[in-house]
């Protein structure tokens, strides 16, 4: 009988891991999880990357919608009061029943209407890119305003069926958390040189536009043509907002 349990004991000691077979373990994981997890962040961005560019194209295609509702012209930039009825009106809001979210009247044109605007736009998903860094924004995007070849002035309304160099022109990029306000809309727009990426191989601090890495250093572009292209922010300058400048 004693024998029997003898043998038992010896078996299940052989059988179990001891401490330093557990700890060769818990190293091999911990090396594992080192290799994997740069991997796996990379492959999250890539992700992240991708379907900002998926919004953007949905974001086009209710460009062109309106384009063909209003004789070619889409909108720019964004102000208020006597501007706005000039036509500087804000695409995110010209835009909302052409991605399934139509947005109620806001006949207030004072600074004010972002208020009502915003809870609507936070509910729009494709207004959102899932790298924007501040989760407040509800408008991760930026309109291309530029005034053909004036630097400094933005400008309303265009005609984009006769807007040379359309596939080369930017007309919506990401926006750079550090600079836009989450609570109002009116400078979410490009239409100068202090609004770039860069200055030179620097990395402006007044950019609206995005100069982070929250997509490894690239960027989401959506074209005037439609189309959407990604880039290095780096390699983002006046010649693709401004169709006169070479």
């Amino acid at each position: 009988m004693s024998a029997r349990v003898t043998r038992s004991r010896r078996t299940a000691a052989s059988a179990a891991f001891t401490l330093v077979e557990l700890l060769v373990v818990v190293g091999i994981i911990s090396v594992l999880i080192a290799v994997l997890m740069p991997a796996l962040g990379a492959a999250r961005r890539q992700a992240q990357t991708i379907q900002c560019g998926s919004h953007l194209r949905t974001i086009g295609q209710a460009m062109q919608l309106y384009a063909n509702d209003n004789k070619g012209r889409i909108p720019r930039d964004y102000w208020y009061d006597l501007e706005y009825k000039q036509g500087h009106i804000l695409w995110a809001e010209a835009f909302g029943k052409y991605v399934g979210h139509p947005l109620p009247e806001v006949r207030d044109l004072s600074p004010s209407r972002d208020r009502i605007l915003g809870p609507e736009f936070a509910q729009i998903g494709v207004y959102q890119c899932p790298a924007f860094p501040d989760e407040r924004q509800v408008l991760d995007y930026v309109s291309n305003a530029w005034w053909a070849g004036v630097v400094g002035v933005s400008a309303p309304l265009i005609n984009v069926t006769r807007m040379p160099r359309s596939g080369q022109i930017v007309y919506l990029t990401e926006g750079n958390s550090r600079t836009l306000p989450v609570d109002s809309f009116g400078i979410h727009d490009i239409f100068d040189v202090s609004h770039l990426p860069m200055n030179g191989t620097m990395v402006q601090g007044s950019s609206r536009v995005l100069n982070d890495k929250r997509h490894g250093g690239r960027i989401n572009l959506l074209y005037l043509d439609g189309h959407v292209d990604s880039k290095q922010f780096k390699e983002v300058g006046r010649r693709d907002f401004d169709w006169l400048y070479n």
